[in-house]
């Protein structure tokens, strides 16, 4: 069984190093400082995984790739997230096109099976007793809304927000307890995101009160067709990407 973690790209920043500003594809950016104490630069003892294993049949090609002013959106999600994060990998079937960007990759375990799988293998090989999820196609994350919802996360196995009724599973909190009931809803053939929810302890926080962090909800805001990408990218071109 190969190994499913690639480490031979990891690399160990000096201690104080700042987290690196986005830059164009090519130009030496690479992932920040790998520690899990959580005190480097104040950021969080958790660990925060970008699923990338979606087949982006409604976009055409592959949207953590597309890029916008030279920097692709699974580079400007990951920008946010390495500067709070102890932590931060992707999950993909294909790891080839991320390792050559410099992040550490981690395999489904089981594969085939949609974002669940994605999400099964983020909480299984997360180094912190909990990790955060966020889709590749999302570079609208806002700091100060993950913040809040790690704040939270003490007593709970799962912190989400809810938008519009729905639970939020791609910009969410998940300990390390939820393993094992996402296993059984895989080998059950339950692939919806939320459906071992039951099985655990949620937290899910309301629109009146995650919009004091994040009033727009642009961090929800995904490129799953052309369309979507134009309005993330007109959002960021109008200076909103942050």
């Amino acid at each position: 069984m190969k190994s499913l973690w690639r480490r031979d790209s990891m690399r160990i920043p000096s201690r104080g190093r700042a987290p690196e500003r986005l830059r164009p594809e090519g130009a030496g950016a690479r992932p920040g400082a790998f520690r899990m104490d959580g005190k480097a630069a104040g950021k969080l003892p958790f660990s925060a995984a970008i699923l990338a294993g979606g087949r982006s049949r409604r976009m055409g090609r592959n949207k953590a790739l597309l890029e916008i002013d030279g920097v692709s959106l699974i580079r400007r999600a990951a920008g946010v997230l390495e500067g709070m994060f102890s932590e931060v990998f992707v999950v993909a079937g294909d790891s080839a096109p991320y390792e050559r960007m410099g992040f550490r990759v981690a395999s489904d375990i089981c594969p085939g099976n949609d974002s669940l799988g994605g999400l099964h293998a983020a909480v299984s090989m997360a180094r912190g007793a909990r990790v955060f999820t966020a889709g590749c196609d999302m570079p609208l994350l806002r700091p100060a809304l993950i913040s809040a919802m790690a704040s939270m996360a003490d007593g709970w196995d799962v912190v989400v927000p809810v938008r519009s009724g729905r639970p939020e599973p791609l910009c969410a909190f998940y300990g390390k307890k939820c393993e094992a009931p996402i296993r059984e809803s895989i080998s059950g053939g339950d692939l919806k995101m939320t459906g071992f929810h039951p099985k655990v302890r949620v937290r899910r926080i309301e629109e009146a009160e995650w919009r004091q962090w994040d009033p727009e909800g642009a961090s929800f805001l995904n490129a799953n067709t052309p369309d979507e990408f134009d309005r993330i990218k007109a959002m960021i071109t109008a200076g909103e990407g942050r």
